[in-house]
């Protein structure tokens, strides 16, 4: 009996001690979206992005990170345009600009309208051998920063810090010119994700007053003649304006009789570049942008940026992106053994 009641005393012991490992607990008014990491699925073949949208958003705002047309030279498919699906990869070191429009973990690519990039100096409007802008810039990870509903970055080209975040229909751009310099911005309705050809069925801008810009972009491809209008909006007015076409156009109208290439207030053509001049910046200033959609017409752009972004501030319009992502991941509460769980659940 003595040596039973040996046995059964460490017996009871390892018993107690295989309980269920206990989870992690998450607070009640906790956010969920510190578990969000929208880096992930960014490279190779994830065909994610790592900017700004909030949940059911018309507007996605993102870096392109590299310009790979459809089609090789010689006419045959290139198969490297597969991997730019979302117009983003974490092994890339430039950034083209910032594109209103993406697709998210899908296998098919498109998209990518409306890219805009702040320059010091006027940008240069050509394109590289590839067909791709040449007003791009380095960029390092460790300046990266991202959570859900906000991206930012800097810009080493130009010594601007760019940061973006969204409203369902507005991508809304803060950008500070760190060293000051001559601030310019380049609006491309060039740029496609999935370029070829024939993508650009037509594009136009016209500028409204010294701080208001309206058009569209009109392409075929994973829509046929999908059109998306837009409508932007500065914080402060340019002082010059001007584009380049792509393609000349053969027209004899009235337009000719003036030069149609700077200051004036309509542009046209398949594939334009635009660019926007405000003059000297002091260090530190800031360039503040919004850009609202519509696929219905420019009127209902300007609709759209009248009633969501006339809240006062970058940092505000932040905010409530977060807050409506926290709200929509509130709906879902889980226990996890990790903390890796939670990223991995919430980012999904």
């Amino acid at each position: 009996m003595r040596n039973l009641s040996v046995l059964i005393i460490p017996c009871f012991a390892w018993i107690c001690g295989c309980s269920e490992p206990r989870s992690i607990e998450q607070e009640p008014d906790q956010k969920l979206t510190q578990w969000v990491n929208p880096m992930i699925g960014t490279t190779r073949m994830g065909h994610t992005y790592p900017g700004a949208t909030v949940p059911y958003g018309m507007v996605q705002v993102t870096p392109q990170t590299h310009y790979e047309p459809f089609l090789q030279p010689n006419g045959v498919y290139n198969p490297d345009t597969y991997k730019y699906c979302a117009g983003y990869q974490y092994e890339d070191s430039t950034i083209l600009g910032f594109a209103h429009t993406s697709f998210s973990g899908t296998g098919h690519s498109d998209l990518g309208d409306l890219l805009v990039m702040p320059t010091v100096g006027r940008p240069d409007l050509s394109s590289d051998d590839k067909g791709g802008p040449q007003f791009g810039s380095p960029f390092q990870h460790a300046r990266e920063t991202t959570e859900a509903g906000y991206y930012a970055v800097d810009l080493n080209r130009y010594a601007i810090r760019a940061e973006v975040t969204a409203t369902e229909r507005v991508g809304v751009h803060r950008y500070t010119f760190e060293a000051g310099g001559d601030a310019n911005l380049a609006l491309d309705l060039a740029y496609n994700i999935y370029h070829h050809p024939d993508k650009n069925l037509w594009t136009f801008v016209r500028v409204e007053n010294d701080s208001t810009i309206v058009g569209f972009r009109q392409t075929t491809g994973w829509a046929r003649t999908r059109t998306v209008h837009f409508a932007m909006r500065f914080d402060r007015p340019f002082e010059e304006y001007g584009y380049e076409r792509g393609q000349a156009l053969t027209y004899n109208g009235f337009y000719r009789r003036f030069k149609e290439s700077v200051n004036f207030p309509e542009m046209a053509g398949k594939d334009i570049r635009a660019w926007f001049s405000f003059g000297a910046f002091e260090p530190g200033e800031t360039l503040g942008m919004r850009m609202a959609l519509s696929g219905v017409s420019t009127a209902g752009a300007l609709r759209n940026l009248e009633a969501e972004a006339e809240l006062p501030g970058f940092d505000t319009h932040r905010e409530v992106a977060g807050r409506k992502w926290n709200d929509a991941l509130s709906m879902v509460r889980i226990e996890a053994l990790q903390e890796e769980d939670y990223t991995t659940f919430y980012t999904a």
